[in-house]
């Protein structure tokens, strides 16, 4: 009876994709701690937002580059938590990230636990021309060089939402100005297979259309 209810329960999760732990209980009249046995036998996900209240069967999702997959409105990190999920994106970010860049790509609030994470000593922040705060990891000897990877980028004031190239976010718009900076005299064709072999999903039209918006062109070649 465990077995066939436990296969039942996976099946039907598989069906769905996400669930609640009340529909989970709902569905199959068991305890909260029976649907969560069975979850954990199996291998499982919990959404970073939305309050932490879906679950997902470990093998569901098809992460991303940066570990993150949506299903509809609900999201999933490979790295667990929202915590957790933004102190792995800056660790792994070449010029650090602003909140800005972390909201656009969680679609979540993260203002006021990076604050936290700061407080407690998972990252670090500085101030970029006394303008925008870029949050850095905690080595110091690693925040130093992303820094000043966030220096050496062509736009060193927030980009206003408004102010955007049709088409592109601005953690895309930062990706692209920061292929810009690594090679200065490749072609926006080149530019896009470079980033999306990094896993950075772009088209060579839109790394144009960066060019154009922000009048680059004149300057790469001076």
């Amino acid at each position: 009876m465990a077995i066939e209810r436990h296969q039942k329960l996976i099946a039907w999760m598989k069906a769905r994709k996400v669930a609640r732990m009340k529909s989970l209980r709902h569905q199959f009249q068991i305890s909260h701690m029976t649907v969560f046995r069975i979850l954990s036998d199996y291998g499982y996900h919990t959404s970073y937002n939305c309050n932490a209240a879906y679950y997902t069967l470990h093998d569901i999702p098809q992460f991303d580059s940066a570990g993150l997959w949506a299903y509809r409105a609900i999201r999933f990190s490979r790295h667990g938590t929202l915590s957790d999920t933004i102190v792995a994106l800056v660790e792994n970010a070449v010029a650090g990230q602003t909140v800005r860049e972390l909201e656009d790509r969680l679609q979540t609030k993260a203002a006021n636990l990076l604050c936290r994470l700061v407080h407690d000593g998972q990252l670090t922040q500085r101030t970029l021309q006394g303008r925008f705060v870029v949050y850095l990891v905690a080595d110091p000897k690693r925040a130093d060089q992303q820094f000043q990877q966030r220096q050496q980028l062509p736009q060193q004031v927030p980009i206003p939402r408004r102010s955007l190239p049709e088409g592109c976010s601005t953690a895309l718009v930062i990706a692209i100005l920061r292929a810009m900076v690594l090679a200065p005299k490749a072609r926006p064709e080149q530019l896009a297979q470079q980033l999306n072999a990094q896993g950075v999903r772009v088209a060579a039209s839109q790394v144009s259309r960066v060019i154009e918006h922000y009048a680059l062109e004149k300057k790469r070649r001076s």
